[in-house]
């Protein structure tokens, strides 16, 4: 097991040098804790069956949008082909001028099957090329967590992502405030699916939380109830920091 986690560090590393540049990669690697003989199951079991987000943020570069997305449908194929991701789903930020510009997805069912996938050499060249056709990418690994239990399947077109960090030294009292709300937050019928994400190298952002909803008079309705407003400006209290975006799905990878 000790050799099996040096070589998904390197894979990592691997891949967030192509993406985000040498310094910060090893900065992000060298935050996981060492793999040693005194690593618990815990650790194990998270690796092998929690489900697992790879997501890029992207801008797309100035008047290069078009340019971007055709090269998006060249790879797209391959990207989709590994049996280890499990789909892939792209967003636009529904307000163009915001940054970020494009949210992409990568699921898993665990750490293990996203490392693999890094691994392979055509899906290592494919993320070596991004920073080659986008002005910023930053990428980010995210691991669920059991917070918030609503899930209606489908494709939905709007999804409201927060990305949060957690105050200095109050996780744990930040994850009992959302266990006091949790209910409230996922009652509202306009509100489709939702789910919550730790960052799984504790880099910030620390959190990522994500709303789904069936088109945008929905999330407008959700986000102008009482209780959903109550819940958003105890945030600012709860949450050391935390930005919302809402972004709109597109087409580039739904050929299932």
């Amino acid at each position: 097991m000790i050799s099996r986690l040096a070589n998904l560090s390197l894979i990592i590393l691997i891949a967030l040098v192509a993406l985000v540049g040498c310094d910060r990669a090893q900065r992000t690697v060298l935050d996981v804790p060492p793999a040693d003989a005194t690593m618990d199951e815990t650790m194990t079991t998270d690796m092998e069956a929690t489900p697992v987000k790879f997501i890029l943020l992207i801008d797309y570069p100035a008047g290069g949008k078009d340019a971007y997305i055709a090269w998006v449908t060249s790879v797209a194929p391959t990207l989709q082909a590994p049996e280890e991701v499990v789909r892939i789903r792209s967003y636009d930020n529904e307000d163009p001028e915001m940054s970020p510009n494009r949210l992409v997805e990568w699921e898993f069912n665990s750490f293990l099957d996203m490392a693999t996938y890094l691994n392979r050499p055509e899906i290592a060249a494919i993320l070596g090329d991004i920073p080659n056709h986008t002005s910023v990418t930053t990428a980010h690994t995210f691991i669920q967590r059991s917070d918030y239990s609503k899930g209606e399947g489908g494709n939905w077109p709007i999804k409201g992502i927060l990305l949060i960090d957690y105050p200095l030294g109050r996780k744990q009292a930040y994850l009992e405030w959302v266990a006091s709300v949790s209910q409230a937050l996922v009652a509202p019928p306009q509100l489709k699916a939702t789910a919550s994400y730790d960052n799984y190298y504790g880099e910030s952002p620390h959190r990522l939380v994500e709303l789904e909803f069936a088109s945008q008079e929905d999330i407008d309705a959700y986000e102008a109830l009482e209780e959903i407003m109550a819940i958003e400006a105890e945030l600012d209290n709860q949450a050391g920091t935390w930005v919302l975006h809402t972004f709109e799905l597109r087409s580039d990878y739904i050929n299932e």
